[in-house]
């Protein structure tokens, strides 16, 4: 029998414990390391798309996300003023799923600690080092871990990344100048007033600004928008306002849209404000024995809708590389990069202009064409872009290997 080898991942968000989880079925005994203590409360939402629910099918924790959320079957797109302007009906063999990231992280990491995978909570990298054939971990509290590789999990802001491509560290993660804003509402708050929208994505595009909701696990309703702050002044002034005071700047941006916009922001219970990041094309995502995966290697905006599940995938596709007999770590590495970048960046990009579109103003003659002419089109393009990125297998290595 093989020995098992040893992996140092360094970050317990979602890639980090999807990553430990798939190693431990491919012969290698898995160790994570997360910089803050334990918290279940992990604030926000998101969704799980279907290319990440049958990942998380992979693992047995479908059902438990499904429980815990909300199914999405369709995308809806409407105007300021209420009126539908386009549908994105999919094809997906799996259900896409809305629900809080909390849900996401507590439902892996209980996994973890079911099979007997170690998460050391309060463990922040401060340094990497090759001692041998050793990838040697150093903690801030002055303990070190030593492994066979490294996986480099920590999310937009990583250290593993920070140490790999030292040059390249004052220009990353990129600041797209937006900060993502939304909240929870009362549990009490009623559903809009088209009851389809129950189990859909619903955008709300106006003159400049943008609005999305849904409804989320536990039958809450959630809502969310991206907000430009070009220099530090405007990104302060949103990020540290008191909530009494951003919730009635959201009153004022949204002041005359249709309903539900104004309903969610007077409902808002539990506020997000995150400065949105991402990390465009790296020069590597390898160095030695230590590999980039999730959101260090190539985190994207949340307008791209993608960022949760391409870290799943990440995880499935190097479980399988690692399973392979025949297959070194380092050529796994390789062939990981390869194969994923090619997936991935192109929606990092994406993501990137889907916001730089947002801050535009339109004028009455472009709304009209917008409404009648380009969304009815754009809609189905989306719908058939979308049927392409959810069917892809991640556990499907093809010719690569």
């Amino acid at each position: 029998m093989t020995t098992p080898r040893r992996a140092l991942v360094i970050g317990g968000g979602i890639a980090g414990p999807a990553v430990a989880l798939f190693l431990a079925r491919s012969n290698v005994e898995p160790v994570v390391f997360e910089a803050y203590p334990r918290r279940d409360e992990v604030g926000g939402g998101f969704q799980i798309a279907p290319n990440g629910m049958r990942v998380m099918a992979a693992l047995g924790l479908a059902d438990r996300l499904l429980a815990a959320g909300t199914r999405s079957a369709d995308m809806v797109f409407r105007n300021h003023r209420g009126r539908q302007i386009g549908v994105v009906h999919t094809h997906a063999s799996a259900s896409a799923v809305n629900l809080t990231r909390a849900t996401v992280i507590t439902a892996l990491r209980d996994e973890c600690e079911r099979l007997g995978i170690p998460i050391h909570y309060e463990r922040r990298l401060a340094d990497l080092s090759m001692v041998g054939t050793d990838t040697i971990a150093r903690f801030d509290d002055g303990t070190t871990a030593a492994g066979d590789f490294a996986i480099g999990a920590d999310g937009v802001h990583s250290r593993v990344r920070r140490w790999m491509l030292p040059d390249a560290s004052s220009k990353l993660p990129r600041d797209t100048e937006m900060i993502s804003i939304g909240g929870f509402c009362d549990r009490a708050m009623k559903p809009p007033a088209d009851p389809r929208d129950a189990d859909r994505l619903v955008f709300v595009v106006g003159p400049r600004h943008q609005l999305g909701f849904s409804r989320f696990g536990g039958g809450r309703w959630g809502w969310w928008c991206h907000s430009h702050a070009a220099t530090p002044d405007e990104r302060a002034a949103l990020l540290e306002m008191p909530l009494e005071q951003l919730r009635e700047t959201m009153l004022a941006r949204y002041a005359g849209w249709a309903e539900p916009a104004e309903r969610l922001i007077r409902a808002t219970r539990e506020w997000s404000r995150v400065p949105v990041y991402d990390v465009p094309p790296l020069p590597s995502w390898r160095k030695d024995h230590v590999l980039l995966v999730g959101d260090a290697a190539h985190a994207m905006s949340p307008a791209g809708g993608q960022g949760a599940s391409m870290a799943l995938e990440d995880a499935m596709m190097l479980g399988k590389l690692l399973a392979e007999p025949d297959l070194p770590v380092a050529r796994a590495m390789i062939v990981f990069e390869q194969l994923r970048r090619r997936r991935v960046e192109p929606m990092v990009a994406q993501a990137y202009e889907t916001d730089r579109r947002t801050l535009a103003t339109l004028g009455p003659i472009a709304r009209w064409a917008r409404d009648h002419l380009i969304m009815p089109r754009m809609a189905r393009y989306i719908a058939k872009a979308l049927d392409g990125v959810y069917a892809y297998d991640a556990s499907a290595l093809r010719e690569a290997v």
